[in-house]
């Protein structure tokens, strides 16, 4: 088996999928670059499936080789395609975006729930890494029937990510302009005195 290392940045998303995924029935890595954290899901952390997707061919294609050299090529799909076009959500899936922008994020949710049947849909949850954006990306969730479920935030190299765990309800909310900037559950872990949080 090859033994991959992931960065402490996506070892913190898939811990956030983990909490969430009660059944670990399908991982879906949206933008999956070389697939490494596809791998692990499946390799370490008992995910039975995975559907990697990526827009470009080339990350797409390694990730399909990685997923042959290490055994997975009956348990694993890879898409080159733009998010999730194109891909059928299942029921319980763990829909996992790292390192897109909060705007890309917003766009592909959007195409997804389009065409997504509503009770399905609720039973499917997005953990969301945005490189920038993430106020933009919160105001869309809770304004579109999106609960916000969990969120941390984590230090790499000196640069803060914020994680969003969250999933369909179809109950709208609205947040203030300071829980869209900050976060609603990471001011109440502030509050309560979390220290990443508070260094955050």
């Amino acid at each position: 088996m090859i033994d991959i290392k992931l960065s402490y940045r996506l070892n913190e998303v898939l811990a956030t999928a983990l909490r969430f995924s009660e059944g670990r029935s399908r991982i879906v890595d949206v933008g999956s670059d070389h697939g490494h954290l596809a791998a692990v899901a499946l390799s370490e952390y008992g995910y039975k499936t995975a559907l990697l997707t990526d827009i470009h061919e080339d990350p797409a294609r390694k990730s399909r080789t990685l997923m042959k050299d290490m055994g997975f090529e009956d348990r694993s799909e890879v898409i080159c395609t733009d998010g999730l076009e194109g891909a059928e959500l299942l029921y319980g899936d763990s829909v996992v975006m790292a390192g897109l922008g909060g705007n890309n994020m917003v766009d592909i949710i959007t195409r997804a729930s389009k065409v997504t049947d509503q009770e399905l849909l609720k039973s499917v949850t997005f953990i969301l890494q945005p490189q920038k954006s993430i106020e933009i990306l919160r105001s869309f969730l809770c304004s579109n029937g999106f609960t916000i479920k969990d969120e941390s935030v984590i230090c790499e190299r000196g640069i803060y990510y914020p994680i969003v765990a969250a999933s369909y309800t179809g109950e709208d909310t609205k947040l203030s302009l300071y829980e869209k900037y900050y976060g609603p559950v990471l001011i109440s872990k502030y509050e309560g005195g979390e220290d990443s949080v508070k260094e955050y």
